[in-house]
């Protein structure tokens, strides 16, 4: 039996977009908790609200949050990003020019109506350390001015399903390479690396592994050669793409 080791995004491949749920992964989740398959969630998420899901989930794995800026790793935070304080000094003033809002500085009714999760959710997405999503309120020619500028900061824009998320130079791979890195020295075996994911900020995660999937969220022009895409959408293309992989070893 092949040592597997599964990274995964959340929104639009566990978790279903608009009800959050990953009821349709449920066979796939299981099998992987009766054969000890590590599965780490990466996720622009922040580690409050990924705490909160591994608890559903009954995970006790590590997991990388906002977007690879950050691991935790036992109990312990592994920091790959500047500090949020850092970032706010820079794109703050650059609301002068263009026309978006922080996130993490709403008020928690806008919250809500931007993600459609309920108020305590809400609060808990709000609780960023590396990174901020940008509500982008102005027009697509600008936003690309706009991401040229936060490059020439230092800083990296990354396009997920609702935001446009800031941070350091980091992306979800060099986090991924590092948790499988210290699972494979801690464990002393070499795993079969699998990425799931949907968006944008999946691309560089999926090319770091072994085995390549691109959960369907008409999301084709991301495809590429080698790369498997799923039927079906989030947690059911999910589920039906990992139990593909582990019948057919």
């Amino acid at each position: 039996m092949r040592n597997y080791i599964i990274f995964s995004d959340l929104d639009g491949t566990l978790l279903d977009h608009k009800t959050y749920t990953f009821e349709p992964a449920s066979e796939a989740l299981s099998v992987l908790k009766s054969r000890k398959i590590p599965l780490i969630l990466s996720s622009s998420k922040t580690k409050a609200e990924i705490e909160k899901i591994q608890s559903k989930l009954a995970l006790k794995d590590p997991f990388i949050f906002e977007n690879g800026s950050g691991v935790f790793f036992n109990n312990q935070v592994v920091s790959f990003g500047v500090n949020l304080t850092e970032i706010h000094d820079k794109i703050i003033p650059l609301q002068k020019t263009f026309n978006f809002n922080c996130y993490s500085l709403l008020p928690i009714e806008h919250a809500v109506q931007h993600t459609g999760l309920a108020e305590e959710e809400a609060k808990l997405s709000q609780q960023r350390q590396f990174s901020e999503p940008i509500i982008w309120l102005d027009d697509e020619e600008k936003k690309i001015e706009f991401i040229q500028i936060i490059h020439q900061l230092g800083l990296h824009a990354a396009q997920g399903g609702r935001f446009l998320t800031i941070s350091s130079h980091h992306d979800k791979a060099k986090a991924l390479k590092w948790v499988k890195n210290t699972l494979e020295k801690d464990c002393q075996t070499e795993f079969i690396s699998i990425a799931l994911g949907d968006g944008e900020n999946d691309i560089n995660m999926i090319d770091a592994c072994d085995i390549k999937i691109l959960i369907q969220n008409n999301n084709e022009h991301l495809h590429k050669p080698g790369w498997v895409m799923s039927k079906m959408c989030g947690p059911s293309g999910w589920n039906q793409e990992i139990m593909k992989v582990l019948n057919n070893e």
